[in-house]
């Protein structure tokens, strides 16, 4: 066998060196793929007219159409961040304290409880839409403020998760705090509360996810401008007269997505402990 013969059998290349490659360009091309959708939102919001029928493009006009035209926008705003705002702070408290009873107490009928929150979880919301909404109705809530919060705050989705952290709690922690001396509501402030912050990251960012975007709820119970969420009021500037402004709406699309991210920004740490945690256990 000559030279020439060998030297036409070079090594392939590995496939470890191919994967090292085809990874982060598939990561990368999924990323675009998201990101394409806010780019444009944030592009058409940043540079259009001042006003409806402007020849002239003015950077952040769309923005000052937003602020002028649409004074209301700020009530929508309002209503959105109350509504997110007391169901997570409620979400937080009750479901830690129900999670904790559930996974730590022993007390007759805890199995029949559990089985009734999973069955809730089954049930899809669309099924439970009608009886609500007439019970709201009867009970004079529907289009006030007090309609709009109070079916959120029965979500049993929370309770599941802070049970199934809790479950993985060492007794011995609890045991050691009772020994010397705390109540049981001392040891769940004291003990098991501190070291339920990544699992509390978690439901926090999920929670006010859920009631910041929600639209369908809001756009039932809703009937006058004054209560609408921004995820409500969005959807009525899209009527307009002369057809959907979008550059209007991208403006506000993109304010509405601001407390998400800021959201986001504050618990990432805890968030990713928390899915780090879930993922290991």
């Amino acid at each position: 066998m000559n030279d020439s013969s060998l030297g036409s059998f070079s090594p392939s290349p590995s496939p470890r060196v191919n994967r090292r490659f085809l990874t982060p360009l598939c990561l990368a091309l999924l990323a675009a793929l998201n990101l394409a959708p806010l780019l444009t939102m944030l592009t058409l919001s940043a540079h259009g007219p001042a006003a409806q029928g402007a020849p002239g493009a003015v950077w952040l006009g769309p923005w000052l159409r937003l602020a002028r035209s649409v004074p209301i926008f700020a009530r929508w705003y309002g209503n959105s961040l109350a509504v997110a705002g007391l169901s997570v702070g409620f979400h937080l408290f009750a479901d830690a304290l129900a999670g904790y009873t559930l996974a730590k107490r022993n007390f007759r009928g805890r199995g029949v409880v559990l089985v009734v929150i999973l069955g809730a979880m089954m049930i899809p919301r669309q099924v439970t839409l009608i009886p609500l909404f007439l019970r709201m109705a009867r009970l004079g809530l529907a289009d006030t403020f007090a309609g709009l919060l109070l079916p959120g705050l029965g979500d049993v989705i929370g309770i599941f998760l802070m049970r199934q952290f809790f479950v993985t709690l060492p007794d011995a922690l609890l045991e050691s705090a009772r020994i010397d001396g705390a109540s049981e509501w001392a040891a769940w402030r004291l003990v098991a509360m501190p070291l339920a912050r990544p699992a509390l990251g978690v439901l926090g960012v999920l929670a006010f996810q859920h009631y910041w975007s929600d639209f369908f709820w809001p756009l039932v119970i809703t009937q006058s401008a004054e209560h609408y969420t921004v995820q409500v009021g969005l959807a009525y500037l899209s009527q307009s007269e002369f057809g959907p402004d979008l550059a209007l709406m991208a403006a506000g699309a993109t304010a509405a997505a601001l407390p998400i991210l800021l959201i986001f920004l504050a618990a990432r740490r805890h968030l990713f402990a928390g899915l780090r945690a879930g993922a290991l256990k």
